[in-house]
């Protein structure tokens, strides 16, 4: 475009580097922040200095070297459109989502617009330091002044042709955007009813931006098959994607893993299950933790005995339950320890399914591994130091002192490398739990995706 910092008001570009900047990835579609600066230049702006703020030293899946690489990508653009123009790097080594620090920062870098130059804004970085930012705009009065002027730019899918798709923020505008901000912390802090919640109220009002609320709807159907996860119903969050009226690309993993019910659905219901207890620990909620440990412990070791050919039962085994021979093959293994006054197999407790799964007629490896024991015997010490902690607070309503979330979460880790997964997917993740669509770390990064993706 040339050089056009000669003539006219000098002004000052501000960003902050997002999930879809300078492109949503190497070589793709242009990201708002580079869409918006080159209308601004068409329409006559003299630009003279563009102030990038990026979080450093962060991944970005989406972006080999994440955001430092960006960032980068992002400044090596805008010198292509303003050769020597002065560009400004703003590090914000905070936690993206905590105002308290986040507000500090962006407040003094902006503080000279207080009283002098001007400022032009990027508002459609989605990212949550951008949110930050509009609260010290909108807080301080500027944007009521006319010194700062905040700018939307409409995504490719809601551009009419012949008329403009950026335009300047107005305060409904701003009100909006924030709402849409505490929708995604209620996502972020695993909300999801709260998330569900905000967005169908977005959705029922009226909007600035073309086109959005079908974008919240499907937010609203995001947001609900979340809560289905966390309920543990696999069947019912994929019923809730289905519903999706737009293609969301941040989805497609756990639509995916929620489809896979079909075919897994013992797998699936684990790997749920240790969603609960992940998230619980990430919160460093202790009760919660040890409570959705035991549940996997106790989960893991039925469907130990299931994929084993025992039954999902709490009744004792009959010889009609199992498999012709079978029976009569544990019954001659287990002892008479193992058989009821009725000549029934015991299977009515976690005591009972594991001295059954040390049959040798079934071929089970590292049982114990699964055995908390009992007073006479404990082939697994810190899995029964878990148990004990958990059984304080369920029966005594108390937190024990000494409960460390590390050991507990090296004997959820351990139990779930000793299950025998069946599906590729499920021994990947065994390997490296944090991978599964299911962590509390996935479900944030899935949350700051869709942010980026909703503007």
């Amino acid at each position: 475009m040339g050089d056009l910092t000669s003539g006219g008001q000098a002004t000052t570009f501000f960003t902050v580097v997002g999930s879809q900047d300078p492109q949503i990835t190497p070589g793709g579609v242009q990201g708002p922040a580079l869409d918006l600066l080159d209308a601004l230049l068409t329409a006559g702006e003299r630009v003279t200095e563009v102030m990038l703020a990026w979080t450093p030293d962060q991944g970005n899946r989406q972006w080999p070297g994440g955001y430092d690489a960006q960032r980068d990508a992002l400044e090596c653009e805008v010198r292509s459109r303003l050769p020597g123009v002065q560009v400004q790097s703003l590090p914000v080594r905070v936690r993206p989502n905590a105002a308290a620090e986040v507000l500090p920062v962006l407040a003094g870098a902006l503080e000279r617009f207080r009283h002098a130059g001007r400022l032009l804004v990027n508002t459609s970085s989605g990212t949550p330091q951008m949110l930050e930012a509009l609260k010290v705009l909108r807080g301080t009065g500027w944007f009521a002044d006319g010194d700062v002027t905040l700018w939307q730019v409409d995504r490719p899918e809601f551009r009419v042709p012949g008329q403009a798709f950026w335009r300047e923020a107005t305060t409904p505008f701003l009100e909006e955007t924030l709402r849409l901000g505490a929708a995604f912390a209620a996502l972020r802090r695993f909300d999801f009813a709260g998330a569900r919640d905000a967005f169908a109220a977005l959705a029922a009002g009226p909007l600035e931006l073309p086109g959005r609320s079908r974008t919240l709807l499907d937010l609203e159907h995001v947001a609900d098959a979340l809560w289905w996860l966390d309920a543990r119903d696999a069947v019912s969050a994929a019923e809730s994607l289905d519903a999706l009226t737009l293609h969301v690309p941040p989805l497609a993993d756990l639509r995916e893993f929620a489809q896979s019910v079909e075919q897994a659905p013992a797998e699936v219901l684990i790997w749920l299950t240790w969603g609960r207890y992940d998230r619980a620990a990430a919160q460093e909620r202790t009760a919660d933790a040890l409570v959705w440990a035991v549940a996997l412990h106790e989960l893991l070791v039925v469907k130990l005995a299931e994929q084993a050919g025992l039954p999902d039962t709490e009744k004792p085994l009959r010889a009609q339950d199992l498999p012709p021979g079978l029976f009569d093959t544990l019954k001659a293994q287990v002892g008479p320890d193992g058989v009821n006054t009725n000549g029934h197999l015991k299977f009515m407790n976690l005591k009972e399914k594991l001295a059954l799964l040390r049959a040798p007629a079934l071929g089970v490896p590292n049982v114990d591994r699964f055995d908390a024991g009992d007073r006479r015997t404990v082939p697994n010490p810190q899995l029964a130091q878990v148990r004990e902690w958990r059984n304080a607070v369920m029966h005594q309503g108390r937190v024990p002192a000494d409960v460390d979330l590390n050991m507990v979460d090296e004997v959820v880790t351990a139990l779930l490398g000793d299950y025998p997964f069946q599906t590729p997917w499920g021994r990947d993740w065994a390997g490296k739990p944090s991978a599964a669509f299911v962590s509390a770390v996935a479900l944030q990064r899935l949350a700051d995706e869709l942010h980026g993706w909703a503007g």
